[in-house]
């Protein structure tokens, strides 16, 4: 036998060659032991001394975390059983008539399996594998299967409970109705003489899981091949039935899709569905009431039967609720709740999403920052809680107060709320509501995206409504910026019609909203006196849908506000019309009952109408738009030379330069070149970007002079090149020496 080598000690470094032989505590296990490398380990990262965990924990905890690998999840593919079933669909998809009779030994062999499994479990654990067992056969079939999430097994538990009457709330994209197609085809593979009934608020929405069953599964999985109708059997868009039940007397149809409103007598199902039953209409107590009368026909069909209620709460009067709410003589309930919630709230603010594979916790954090308190609540916390209607949540606190012309047609690029309190009018606000200044601002300008003027129309003659007018400008960066706010009122409607189109003109609006039908006259009338005073502009009419006033003006204003995106102006807040806007704002409640006497919401209208218009620019991120606020404005002196103020880093940059009105000396042509001057008006990023980078690079040589370190030749020379551009610069009188405030031209 060959002699070994002697082994080569590790180097041990300073720290650790002192520790050596000294006695420590393990913080696994509690026992003292000597500093040897037989009893502690190196680190090999990090500080070069020992572990603070002897060897032996090591190895313990190294021997848990293995077998805690190899445990497979109760989701996890089964590696034999999905190789099968890949092999099947891969046989189907090269040609089935030829490969038919290794598919069907393929099928057999699977479903033998899963009914075996399904006979044979004695605990709900056993069942829900059994049944995953078979979405593992199905989901091949579903487009854009994600992996499934905690969310889903709550609402598998509540497909499989053995209880008859189950209810299954769960929140919106879910995919609630995806499982239960799928269990739909289970439970008709497992018994063919079964009787499933699916209702739905509408007839099409019942339809499409018949067609899911019918058209996706029966059709194109070999597992169910056998269940597929044949000419003799009832087919068609609202009910069929399989093979098997032409057996027997009593066979009937096996699915049968319907609209709640549908005529339900003389149907039987032995299990009954209800998708969705209720929808975002059904948002009062009486309309609710009118559904739950609607429903005591579809618990009368086989009161027997089994009744699967699934859907997600639309109000707080919701008829889920009501349901989770009965109980019998006994006390219990009687329909059996389960709640599939897709987040959950920590107790440190954070969300943590239960379907990773579909929302991640930053989704569900911007989710949450995007909707109300009262949607969040109902639609992703699945909490119906009526009080909440009653609430006033809008506050004056939300918007970001500050001292700005309203007529000029630039606004500050970014700021960011939390200030200090403002001393400005609160008026009608609750006590401890006030104004907020930004907690901190760039003190650089920018012309607005867009203007808005949104109109809440009305006659504005006296003892009525007056004609609510908001003016809402939209920066480059995301922000909303409120400059006018009006109730007109006058003895003349025509007259007051005439001022809501000076209003515009005056803000140069590039957006005109009226809330009316198409109809309506007020738009109209709009338009000629727009184009009567010499502003003529097209009136783009708005309708709310039917939707509840309060809610709606809620959902519009309280997203953008909570996210500091609202910018109400000084000179604005402090009129009588921003005081009857802040009496308005602050008793909108969601469901629009502010007491005995309607108050007016003109004005607050008014605004939620534009602010709705502007969602898309006042939720997107404030990073991105300045990105692409900046992007664009660059992209416009990419192809100028450097001495005009540009990148000059184009292919032709003295022909670009001419064709923008550049004269050959250095500086920009005088005379005919009013639009490039227009146009480099806008501009200081040039002069921004040198000076910042040069400033960048003296820190860099000044902590090296700091430190005796002698500074690179390179970096100087580069400092010194960029101290010659913008002497350049400067010297041809291109740009202002202020470069923080938005760029001013001297007069050429």
């Amino acid at each position: 036998m060959a002699k070994q080598p002697p082994k080569t000690r590790r180097k041990l470094s300073a720290r650790a060659r002192a520790a050596l032989g000294k006695m420590r505590t393990c913080e696994g296990c509690g026992d003292v032991k000597e500093i040897s490398e037989r009893n502690f380990a190196l680190h090999t990262k990090g500080p070069q001394g020992w572990h603070r965990i002897c060897r032996v924990c090591q190895g313990v905890d190294a021997a848990e975390t293995l077998v805690e690998a190899e445990r497979v999840p109760m989701l996890a593919p089964i590696t034999d059983f999905e190789d099968r079933v890949n092999r099947m669909y891969l046989l189907t998809q090269q040609n089935a008539v030829k490969n038919e009779a290794e598919i069907l030994d393929l099928a057999n062999e699977l479903g033998d399996e899963i009914r075996h499994a399904w006979e044979s479990a004695a605990t709900p654990r056993e069942k829900k594998a059994a049944f995953y067992k078979f979405v593992e056969v199905v989901k091949p079939l579903v487009a854009g299967w994600q992996t499934p999430g905690e969310i889903h097994e709550d609402i598998v538990d509540g497909l499989l409970s053995d209880h008859r009457r189950r209810l299954i709330i769960a929140t919106r994209y879910s995919a609630k109705s995806t499982l239960t197609s799928i269990y739909v085809a289970f439970r008709i593979w497992l018994d063919p003489f079964i009787k499933v009934m699916v209702v739905s608020r509408g007839s099409k929405l019942a339809a499409r899981m018949l067609r899911t069953v019918r058209r996706v599964y029966l059709e194109n999985c070999p597992i169910l091949w056998h269940l597929r109708p044949t000419e003799d059997c009832l087919d068609n868009a609202e009910q069929f039935q399989v093979p098997q039940t032409l057996t027997v007397v009593t066979g009937g149809v096996t699915l049968t899709s319907l609209g709640i409103g549908s005529n339900l007598p003389g149907f039987r199902a032995d299990l009954t569905i209800g998708d969705d039953v209720e929808g975002p209409q059904d948002d009062t107590p009486e309309k609710v009431q009118e559904r739950e009368e609607t429903l005591n026909e579809l618990h009368m069909i086989n009161p027997r039967g089994e009744k699967v209620m699934l859907g997600t709460y639309q109000s707080e009067f919701s008829i889920y609720a009501r349901l989770a709410d009965i109980e019998g003589d006994d006390g219990e309930h009687v329909w059996e709740n389960h709640r599939a919630c897709m987040f959950e709230e920590q107790d440190d603010g954070t969300i943590r999403s239960r379907w990773r594979g579909m929302f991640s916790d930053k989704d569900a954090l911007d989710w949450r920052r995007s909707v109300t308190g009262r949607a969040w609540k109902l639609h992703a916390m699945l909490i119906a809680d009526p009080s909440i209607l009653h609430e006033k949540p809008l506050r004056i606190r939300d918007f970001i107060l500050v001292d700005h012309d309203p007529r000029s047609g630039e606004f500050l690029l970014t700021l960011s709320p939390g200030g200090n309190e403002v001393d400005a009018p609160t008026w009608g606000a609750p006590k401890g509501d006030t104004w907020r200044g930004p907690f901190e601002i760039a003190n650089r300008f920018s012309a607005y995206s867009q203007t808005i003027l949104a109109v809440d129309p009305a006659s504005g003659l006296a003892a009525r409504d007056a004609i609510g007018v908001a003016v809402l400008s939209i920066t480059p960066t995301g922000f909303g910026v409120v400059r006018h706010l009006e109730g007109v009122r006058g003895p003349d409607k025509l007259g007051n019609i005439r001022r809501v189109a000076q209003i515009a003109r005056a803000f140069s609006a590039t957006t005109v909203l009226v809330e009316e039908l198409a109809d309506g006259l007020f738009g109209e009338t709009l338009e000629g006196q727009l184009a009567e005073i010499g502003y003529p502009a097209s009136v783009e009419k708005i309708t709310t849908g039917g939707q509840q006033k309060g809610r709606r003006i809620i959902e519009s204003l309280q997203p953008p506000m909570a996210a500091g995106r609202l910018v109400m102006l000084d000179a604005v807040a402090r009129t009588d019309h921003g005081g009857d806007f802040v009496n308005q704002l602050v008793r909108i409640s969601y469901d629009g009952r502010t007491g005995s006497k309607k108050d007016h919401d003109d004005i607050v209208d008014a605004l939620a109408h534009a602010v709705a218009h502007a969602k898309t620019s006042l939720i997107s991120d404030i990073s991105d738009n300045i990105g692409a606020h900046h992007a664009e404005r660059l992209e416009r002196l990419r192809h100028v030379p450097t001495r005009h103020g540009g990148f000059g880093d184009g292919p032709d940059v003295d022909g670009v330069g001419r064709s923008l009105g550049l004269g050959r000396g250095d500086v920009p042509a005088i005379g005919g070149d009013e639009g490039f001057a227009a146009l480099l008006t806008e501009e200081d990023e040039v002069m921004a970007r040198l000076v910042a980078r040069r400033d960048r690079l003296q820190e860099v040589v000044n902590a090296d002079l700091s430190v005796g370190r002698r500074p690179e030749q390179r970096m100087i020379n580069q400092i010194k090149a960029l101290d010659r551009q913008i002497e350049e610069l400067k010297g041809a009188d291109l740009l202002c020496q202020d470069v923080t405030r938005s760029s001013r031209w001297r007069s050429l």
